[in-house]
């Protein structure tokens, strides 16, 4: 069986400023180990990568050169560079038809986003062979489900139905749920019929294009049409900026009748915000986790120090604080804070005397 990973690489990863800007985004950056993000994903499917197959990763244009940069020598790759953003759906139906062209209709793709940490990699390609069998047999459109951990309030959650004839662990999707209130997270959490939505996903080339046919046609319109000019980066061009912005969740699998959900046998973590470095780094007997050298840490407790600058940093009794330092820029925040960030952020970028190549 074909498995054809697509590898979504767009996005600045606002939440992780001042590492984070939009030259070095976050899957670019080792957030988690000595690797960044994107070749850490790749390292996960290089086992499905042999003979004519190789990732086809999307990318916007901004960083498609810095991807082939640190990339080359180490990962054989495709790229599809985006001229704009438009969310996931365009991405992936773009990636669909070119997959369609090369591999065929039948080849299966595993949607995986470039920032996701994600072990051990034996369990994770063993839960993405199952899927491949249950979408190329069934013509299923299969999403990976996280048993929750805690009541987040910042991920989807998904309702399983019904378990799929012939699979032992799969299940039909009853219905996605967008970021729920913390009183509906703690419900969904402590049941065993929830999970989180990790937004990776696997099909078969054929099954999402007619999906989305079917569910979005004008935008299946823009995409067969760069497919018969041969997908020229002027055919890109012309269907991203034609292309309104859209998630494949709401576009296409919360109206589809295939979606199928396959809980997860790894562990997993979407890197979305420096409370992830807090979970996956380790941490001191008091909960604070330190990543960088040059670090002085005395008695901080449950906060998050990362010196990414030639400077020394001294941390004594902070408490819930994340404190990142780079070259040019020094983040102090409160952890109750972080959710709002990408707003100041935003209102950095108005502020007298701050660069714009601090962002």
């Amino acid at each position: 069986m074909k498995i054809v990973p697509v590898v979504l690489a767009g996005g600045v990863g606002e939440r992780f400023w001042p590492l984070s800007r939009s030259f070095r985004p976050k899957q670019l950056l080792p957030l988690i180990g000595r690797r960044s993000m994107l070749e850490e994903t790749l390292e996960r499917v290089s086992p499905f990568c042999k003979g004519a197959v190789r990732p086809l990763i999307v990318a916007s244009r901004a960083i498609a050169a810095p991807i082939r940069r640190l990339l080359r020598g180490k990962y054989a790759c495709d790229v599809i560079a985006e001229p704009v953003g438009r969310n996931t759906a365009p991405a992936i139906l773009m990636a669909a038809l070119w997959i369609r062209q090369r591999h065929g209709p039948g080849a299966v793709m595993a949607v995986l986003p470039a920032d996701h940490a994600v072990s051990p990699a034996s369990a994770f390609a063993a839960t993405l062979r199952i899927a491949a069998a249950i979408a190329a047999r069934q013509g299923l459109l299969v999403i990976f489900g996280i048993t929750p951990s805690r009541p987040d309030t910042g991920y989807g959650y998904i309702l399983r139905g019904k378990r799929i004839a012939g699979v032992k662990h799969g299940f039909a999707v009853v219905r996605f749920v967008e970021k729920p209130g913390l009183a509906s997270a703690r419900r969904y959490a402590a049941s065993n019929a929830y999970y989180w939505n990790s937004g990776m996903f696997v099909w078969t080339a054929g099954t999402i294009i007619a999906e989305f046919a079917a569910h979005m046609p004008g935008l299946h319109r823009l995409g067969r049409a760069a497919e018969k000019a041969g997908f020229s980066q002027k055919a890109i061009d012309a269907y991203y900026r034609a292309a309104k912005p859209e998630s494949v969740d709401y576009g296409i699998m919360e109206h589809s009748r295939r979606a199928a959900v396959l809980p997860a046998a790894f562990s997993w973590d979407d890197v979305g915000s420096w409370d992830s470095v807090g979970r996956l780094r380790p941490r001191t007997a008091l909960g604070t986790a330190v990543s960088g050298g040059r670090v002085f840490e005395r008695e901080c407790r449950d906060s998050i120090i990362v010196n990414d600058s030639p400077l020394h940093v001294a941390a004594v009794g902070l408490d819930n604080i994340v404190l990142v330092a780079t070259g040019d820029a020094v983040l102090a925040i409160s952890r109750e804070k972080l959710p709002d960030i990408k707003k100041y952020r935003r209102e950095m970028q108005k502020t007298a005397g701050f660069s714009p190549r601090l962002f």
